[in-house]
């Protein structure tokens, strides 16, 4: 299950984890999408300006094969926010100019 929390700059710490993704809110519209990754997907990892094919990124991460398989991404109008437990993409990271953020947080049991 996922949560979503939004907060103001101010009144936020980010919280660190591999089940947490903050991002800048004001970059998010809804509906967003959770799903499989797939073949020829791409995003912008945090801290890189040219965007990286998923497998190319899974082979750098050292993933398994059944680590690859059981990896979602949550995307909003085709464009992939975050690969669930491992990177946000660059693009919805948060600047000197965000002034609302968006807390996700994945609930596993």
């Amino acid at each position: 299950m996922f949560n979503f929390q939004f907060s103001m700059v101010d009144n936020c710490s980010l919280p660190t984890g591999d089940n947490i993704a903050c991002v800048d809110a004001n970059e998010i519209k809804f509906p967003l999408i959770l799903r499989k990754w797939k073949e020829g997907d791409y995003f912008y990892p945090l801290g890189m300006r040219k965007k990286k094919k998923l497998s190319r990124f899974f082979i750098d991460q050292k993933l398994s094969k059944t680590q690859r398989e059981k990896t979602w991404v949550l995307e909003m109008n085709k464009k992939i926010i975050w690969v669930v437990g491992l990177r946000i993409d660059d693009r919805f990271k948060i600047t000197d100019k965000t002034k609302h953020i968006l807390k996700i947080s994945l609930e596993t049991s």
